[in-house]
């Protein structure tokens, strides 16, 4: 994503292209040698001290984030600290992150709020923070940006990451908390959820996606495929599980080289079929799905036999992720064309 290099005088989001790429520590450090305000910042609704001088916030715990009232978030954000979760429908991973980080700020009971922001709808977001792949995680503490982490990382992970937001802000004197009627209603709903999934999926799925979660992806594909194997009418729900995970474990192999793959993929030949591979993985993760989609279309275009079906395999897996997005009705069709 590019640098968005408007006047930031006018845009608050182009505020935060400064320090969005700092690490929590390092925002932190410059986080507090700006004043916290001593009266709430204007976010459309009214705050109250409750019984022990804190700020109470109407509102709700989860909230979506866009372009028009980003502005109110980056206030709200000088009275609580605000999670950003950076994601998008198509992705996977997004959708296993999702959950946790929801459970998280609910058990934070109020002293988090969790800002969603989907990188589709709202680019120029992404953009000033630098995203270059989904799920990313940013905190907004006193009007400061600042990197968490990226990747749909475990439950144990976020709860620490929250514990050390909760102590920066306490540490800068931002203590406020969302209480009222909607906030209680969220973080009913946030801890439940859990329960109500629980009820509504097969243990076998649930562990399974834990164990993914934790990044043992070799025990969850075969505790997916296994499930698979013995309830064959689930496929619909299945198969997408076993493409998430199939594409996490490649993801968690490449690490840090994703951005290089992308561009060993545009050197080298269409027909060096790995490496085409590879590059569509990385696109897929900085959620570049129609990019990720065309080159192995050019890639089926332009092999055969096995080469071949390792592409088609690849797209039916990537079809598999995205589920019903527009973009996948029009590549089937291109899939077909090619084959056929």
């Amino acid at each position: 994503m590019t640098e968005n290099t408007a006047n930031t005088a006018q845009n608050p989001i182009d505020a935060t292209t400064a320090g969005a790429g700092a690490t929590a520590a390092g925002a932190g450090a410059t986080a507090t040698s700006t004043p916290v305000p001593t009266q709430a910042a204007s976010t459309g609704n009214a705050t109250a001290p409750s019984s022990t001088g804190e700020t109470l916030i109407p509102g709700e715990l989860v909230r979506e984030v866009t372009e028009e009232n980003f502005e109110a978030i980056m206030e709200l954000s000088m009275q609580v600290p605000v999670v950003l979760d950076m994601w998008a429908p198509w992705c996977g991973p997004c959708r296993q992150l999702g959950p946790i980080l929801e459970e998280a700020v609910a058990e934070a009971g109020g002293r988090i709020v969790l800002g969603k922001v989907n990188v589709d709808e709202s680019p120029a977001i992404g953009q000033a923070f630098r995203v270059q792949g989904i799920p990313a995680v940013f905190l907004l503490l006193g009007g400061r940006p600042a990197s968490l982490f990226t990747g749909a990382v475990p439950a144990t992970a976020v709860k620490q990451a929250f514990d050390v937001v909760l102590a920066e802000a306490q540490k800068q004197g931002i203590t406020g908390r969302v209480s009222g009627q909607e906030a209680d209603s969220a973080a009913r709903t946030a801890q439940t959820a859990g329960a109500a999934g629980a009820e509504a999926k097969p243990t076998e799925l649930q562990q399974a996606q834990a164990k993914a979660a934790a990044g043992d992806f070799d025990a969850a594909l075969a505790d997916l495929e296994h499930y698979l194997k013995a309830n064959p009418t689930e496929a619909p729900q299945v198969e997408p599980l076993i493409s998430q995970v199939r594409l996490q474990a490649r993801s968690a192999q490449q690490g840090a080289e994703s951005v290089a793959g992308v561009e060993h993929g545009n050197a080298a030949a269409l027909t060096d079929v790995p490496a085409q591979l590879a590059a569509a993985d990385a696109q897929m993760n900085a959620s570049d799905a129609a990019g990720a989609l065309s080159r192995l279309l050019a890639v089926v275009s332009q092999t055969a036999g096995e080469d071949r079906e390792a592409a088609r395999e690849r797209l039916v897996e990537y079809f598999q992720i995205l589920g019903d997005d527009p973009i996948v009705a029009p590549m089937r069709q291109k899939l077909m064309t090619l084959l056929y």
